[in-house]
């Protein structure tokens, strides 16, 4: 984040435009609205700032900016055509350590202007950090149509009980709920259809309700899918917003994690291959203690949470303990990764069938190698890295072919994703070679090769590796 953001209280602060013309107009324009006291620094005006000089609050300075034209003023906008001119504005205020804004100029400015969709109180700001002003304009006309327009008197309503609910409701979850209850529901759509005084009726009802102001917590075990915040699903963003606790493992990114408000607690309880790991016993009793306190609770699970995520063994404990709880699916890692890759799972006359495996169980004997290695179905195996060479020996050593086509995901979905293929009998090799690590999904199967005749997945744009000795992908 290169820009922090912010809404300055400018009623009654003075503040120093630079440049007479139609842009200073314009700026003039948004400060007197915010309550600024303006004083204009230029030899001359353009007809429209010439036209507003009997504003109280707008000054006239016909002098050339010089440093001291500073002083005592909160923060500083350059609107002239010379850019000179503008850099000594920028000197001067960034000396006197003011805040200053030069038009069209993110490199000169300590601030920048967003665009604004204002229906008073409510204001939303949007900016791309100057990068793409256009961008902002159009994204503020799409707000404005989705806006309904009256949400200005629904923030004002709210506003005018804020006190009153404060004081009967002492709890700040209990109060967020409340909150939450009267603006999304009926008693905010009858403010926005001008029934304020139905809503009045209802809200005190609500407030004098003392079975109303009692908290229940829940759990919500929410797929994160494979790593790119779009692919988490719809249900899942809305939950992950909503929840005031966050239990999230290692592999969730920090993308989706912002999407959590600002003030709920995030909790990591991470398992590293071969490295600490959060115990599963402690994780199920965490969550049964932060569901009890009356919180709802967000377990952030990469992929999907019922395949090789524990997900169940965490609904048996808050179901023992009485607790509600509720499982929203996620792309899985097998799927996510082998789209990024390029790889249909099944294809017609190639595999019918894809098998999921753990290759955490890779060095006992839990797994059945014998049916794995047997036919030409899809193998899709997680954390399988540390134990690759082992995997792809057993295998081979069961009967599967050692030509088999294979390819291993590193961080598959996300922009550090990296695929390197080959062979059952090379692919360990050749991930070590490069130093692939965990997250990671080997793929195996006839399907791997399809990847050449089906690159849907824009393959340009991710780092990549064939099955020529580690030559590499256009895009590497």
């Amino acid at each position: 984040m290169r820009h922090f953001p912010l809404f300055a209280n400018l009623h009654g602060q003075s503040c120093l435009l630079v440049g007479g013309g139609a842009v200073a107009a314009r700026k003039a324009r948004e400060l007197l609205k915010a309550g600024a006291v303006v004083t204009i620094v230029a030899p001359a005006l353009g007809p429209a700032l010439t036209a507003a000089l009997d504003h109280e609050r707008l000054h006239h300075d016909r002098r050339p900016f010089t440093a001291d034209s500073i002083a005592g003023h909160l923060l500083v906008i350059a609107a002239t055509s010379s850019r000179a001119v503008n850099c000594r504005v920028a000197a001067a205020a960034a000396g006197a350590k003011r805040l200053c804004n030069v038009v069209d100029d993110p490199e000169l400015s300590s601030f920048i202007m967003p665009a604004v969709v204002d229906r008073s109180p409510l204001m939303i700001a949007i900016s791309t950090g100057g990068a793409a002003p256009i961008l902002a304009r159009l994204l503020r006309e799409h707000i404005e149509d989705w806006l309904p327009a009256r949400i200005g008197r629904l923030a004002r309503w709210a506003g005018q009980w804020r006190g009153a609910v404060k004081r009967r409701i002492t709890g700040q979850t209990l109060r967020l709920r409340f909150w939450e209850r009267m603006l999304d529901g009926p008693v905010a759509e009858a403010v926005l259809n001008g029934h304020v005084e139905r809503a009045n009726q209802a809200l005190d009802r609500e407030l004098n309700d003392t079975d109303a102001h009692v908290t229940h917590g829940e759990a919500w075990l929410v797929g994160a899918g494979p790593g790119d915040p779009g692919l988490l699903t719809r249900r899942g963003a809305e939950l992950l917003r909503r929840a005031d606790a966050v239990v999230h493992d290692r592999l969730a990114s920090p993308a989706i994690l912002a999407l959590a408000r600002r003030d709920a607690q995030l909790i990591p309880v991470g398992k590293s291959p071969l490295g600490p790991s959060a115990n599963q016993q402690d994780i199920n009793d965490l969550l049964v203690r932060l569901v009890r306190k009356g919180l709802r609770v967000c377990r952030l699970k990469g992929g999907d949470p019922l395949i090789f995520g524990r997900g169940g063994e965490e609904i048996g404990a808050l179901a023992r303990a009485g607790l509600p709880v509720e499982v929203v699916p996620g792309i899985t890692a097998t799927t996510g990764c082998a789209a990024a890759a390029s790889i249909p799972l099944t294809y017609r006359g190639i595999s019918g069938a894809v098998t999921l495996v753990t290759g955490h169980d890779a060095g006992d004997n839990s797994l059945d190698w014998a049916a794995l290695a047997t036919g030409r179905q899809t193998l899709a195996i997680y954390m399988g890295v540390s134990r690759l060479e082992l995997i792809c020996a057993r295998l081979i050593r069961n009967g599967r072919p050692s030509d088999t086509p294979a390819a291993i995901i590193e961080n598959g979905t996300i922009e550090t994703q990296r695929i390197v293929r080959g062979t059952l009998a090379t692919i360990a090799d050749r991930a070590r070679a490069v130093g692939i690590a965990a997250p990671a999904m080997l793929i195996a199967g006839d399907v791997v090769t399809l990847a050449d005749t089906l690159p849907w997945s824009g393959e340009e744009e991710r780092v990549s590796y064939t099955n020529a000795p580690l030559a590499h992908h256009k895009g590497e």
